[in-house]
């Protein structure tokens, strides 16, 4: 007998596989470091891409009639 906490699975389901890993303490460091220097660029880099970058995203949400991403 079968009570409710138990899983269904088809006998050929597949094993479930996480692509997110959990966190622990170097996973936060490495985070902190990347925002860190990605917080420290003035190469204008962003300032340049971020424009176009929205401007695809929205032409895209547009082929496909969705609303647009960004109200400016």
């Amino acid at each position: 007998m079968m009570t409710a906490t138990q899983p269904l699975r088809h006998e050929h389901e597949p094993k479930a596989t996480f692509i997110i890993k959990p966190w622990n303490q170097e996973r936060a460091d490495k985070l902190i470091q990347v925002l860190d220097e990605w917080m420290a660029d003035e190469s204008g880099y962003e300032e340049e891409t971020w424009p176009k970058l929205r401007a695809a995203l929205d032409r895209e949400r547009e082929n496909i009639s969705a609303r647009r991403l960004f109200n400016e």
